[in-house]
């Protein structure tokens, strides 16, 4: 299998860490992925705008020759999945391509107690779980994924992030994002965790806007904590 990396232009440029981890975790777990020079922005934020854009045919052209394309965040991942190319098909996010490939139970070794947020892409368009709304059997590749219980809020509702809203309307993007933070925290977790940095950027500035205390973590950064106990530190 020829497997490559799609790295969200804003995690690159704000969370090299989570670049890091997720490489590394990939090889953990036995996966070597290409990372192409030449991947740039996905064009959700200009789509999103009503704005046209060649982004996305841009990054059917660079990964169309792997066999399997690895994206770290669902929202991009959905935004190029949602544009027909020949890529759609065998794009995944991180979370779901390692569910996909079989793996469970791979956080058992995690010392913290953990709150997890779904975010809305990851739920309504990669069904990495149940949505509240759909009266269907309940799932929940995240939890069967990491094989630990993770607190989650009461509702799927969005966080307010949202990208360009969050610009547009920032004081309504606070009030949500607040909103979900309250019930995250309800738990009394030692981190929050979740599949898109987007999401958990939102959620950390607020927090630390209003001096909340508490760890913000992305997925890979868990997992892979917990397949290397040296890693885990405070």
């Amino acid at each position: 299998m020829k497997l490559a990396l799609f790295i969200p232009c804003y995690v690159k440029e704000l969370y090299p860490n989570v670049v890091k981890s997720t490489i590394l975790l990939l090889d953990r777990l036995g996966y070597k992925v290409d990372i192409p020079k030449s991947q740039t922005c996905c064009g959700q934020a200009f789509v999103n705008s009503g704005q046209s854009t060649n982004l996305a045919k841009r990054m059917d052209n660079i990964f169309h020759e792997y066999d399997e394309v690895i994206g770290i965040g669902s929202s991009c991942v959905s935004f190029t999945k949602s544009q027909g190319y020949s890529i759609a098909n065998k794009i995944y996010e991180l979370t779901d391509f390692l569910y996909q490939k079989g793996h469970r139970n791979l956080a058992t070794n995690y010392p913290k107690k953990i709150a997890f947020h779904h975010s809305c892409h990851s739920i309504r368009h990669l069904a990495l779980k149940t949505p509240s709304e759909l009266n269907i059997p309940f799932y929940d590749k995240v939890k069967d994924l990491l094989g630990v219980e993770i607190m989650q809020a009461s509702k799927d509702e969005c966080c307010g992030f949202g990208g360009v809203y969050s610009l547009k309307e920032g004081f309504l993007s606070y009030v949500m994002g607040r909103s979900k933070l309250d019930d995250l925290l309800l738990s009394n977790p030692d981190v929050i965790s979740g599949v898109d940095m987007s999401c958990l950027m939102h959620l950390q500035s607020i927090a630390q806007k209003d001096n909340d205390n508490i760890q913000f973590k992305h997925i890979s950064e868990i997992i892979l904590e917990s397949l290397d106990e040296t890693l885990q530190v405070s």
